[in-house]
């Protein structure tokens, strides 16, 4: 799949959980503007997306979602809004997955949106383009991760191991 990148999208700070969720939009030919899809996601320039964002950005768009993650001993305080918003919604919040298990559900033909530490010592979500029980590909890097430096990099410190498994699309929730 060919994407041609929107300007908004490339100047946007810390776009990498946006980029995830637009390129699912992409493959699923859904339009949307970028600042919209901002608002949907709850971005913001100081902190980017926190990945209960993403999955209540995804689940208002209309996909069938499950999010999973470590229990967070330090909860920011903009995602204690986003987990209430997740209950109202019905957005179910499974504990975290291990790799196999996100092997297992890309495979099946789901995407996965996952949270790790890049090798800089940054919070990353990326969309998940390949993974086996070797390496893991992203739809935002042309290098191939091994498989366990995704794991050591997804057990860094401040690092909850969060995941976004998307499945079907059904018609959207009203969003303002």
């Amino acid at each position: 799949m060919s994407l041609q990148l929107p300007k908004q999208l490339i100047d946007l700070e810390a776009n990498c959980g946006i980029f995830a969720v637009w390129v699912v939009l992409q493959h699923r030919s859904i339009q949307i503007e970028i600042d919209q899809l901002a608002k949907l996601c709850q971005y913001d320039r100081e902190d980017g997306t926190f990945s209960i964002g993403l999955a209540l950005g995804l689940k208002k768009l209309g996909f069938d979602i499950r999010f999973y993650t470590d229990d967070d001993p330090d909860i920011h305080e903009k995602e204690i809004n986003c987990y209430a918003e997740a209950k109202a919604l019905n957005v179910p919040i499974y504990q975290a997955l291990a790799y196999q298990d996100i092997q297992n559900a890309v495979s099946q033909g789901y995407f996965a949106i996952v949270y790790y530490d890049t090798v800089d010592g940054v919070g990353n979500h990326s969309l998940v383009f390949s993974i086996d029980e070797n390496e893991i590909c992203f739809f935002d890097s042309f290098d191939a991760m091994p498989a366990v430096v995704f794991e050591q990099q997804r057990r860094a410190e401040g690092i909850c191991q969060q995941v976004i498994i998307i499945g079907d699309y059904q018609a959207p929730i009203r969003y303002s």
